[in-house]
């Protein structure tokens, strides 16, 4: 037993852990807490994804491949564009004759029935020096519409046609009525400068003449 203190003594000191010599009073370690398991937590949930919209196909048009074909034309002999000259020049002198032949009769004496048709027209522009200017012009009019209607809408003229032969452009395409007037145009300058532009068709490795040159067509025959 330990000694209670009495007067003039201090009190014991206390047990200590620390004391040298002395067992180290065992140390009961404090109960754990141990946490009650609960319920799982749960995981949140995902919303469900919308379902993917369905995109119009974009129109694809189909590529369809074209083989180029070569399309290959034959020059007009000389001797048909001569034969379609001379044709085209025959119908023009019918047309200026009959237009002549109209005009004389309104203003002078009837002209004689018979053969001595056409002796009395030459008689008659020779005494009426006056008429051979208009009569020209007028030809040379009638021979631009000719020539701008007949390329532009047929292809070609009636004694080109009569031939066989066409006028195209450098691509081989038939020609617009703008081109087909300015090579008409072109003509007549041809066949004014002595008929040297239209007989130049005649020696030229292409057969083309002046206003073919410059109007950039072409005369060939039909395939």
């Amino acid at each position: 037993m330990r000694p209670e203190p009495g007067p003039g003594r201090l009190p014991a000191p206390a047990d200590s852990g620390w004391d040298l010599g002395r067992p180290k009073a065992a140390q009961t370690p404090a109960p754990s807490r141990r946490e009650t398991p609960g319920p799982p937590a749960e995981s949140p949930r995902r919303a469900p994804r919308p379902p993917p919209q369905a995109h119009p196909a974009p129109e694809v048009e189909p590529e369809v491949e074209v083989e180029a074909i070569e399309v290959h034309f034959r020059r007009a002999p000389p001797w048909k564009r001569a034969a379609a000259w001379l044709a085209d020049g025959l119908i023009l002198a019918v047309f200026g004759a009959a237009l002549l032949w109209l005009v004389l009769a309104a203003g002078g004496p009837r002209p004689p029935v018979g053969g001595d048709g056409l002796e009395w027209i030459l008689d008659a522009v020779t005494a009426e020096a006056r008429l051979a200017l208009p009569l020209l012009a007028v030809l040379l009019v009638a021979a631009f519409v000719h020539g701008t209607l007949g390329h532009g809408l047929m292809g070609a003229t009636l004694g080109k046609r009569l031939l066989g032969l066409r006028v195209v452009s450098r691509d081989g395409l038939p020609l617009s009525l703008s081109r087909s007037a300015a090579r008409a145009a072109l003509a007549i300058l041809s066949f004014l400068l002595l008929g040297l532009g239209c007989l130049l068709a005649l020696f030229t490795r292409s057969g083309r003449a002046l206003h073919d040159f410059l109007a950039g067509t072409y005369v060939v025959e039909l395939p």
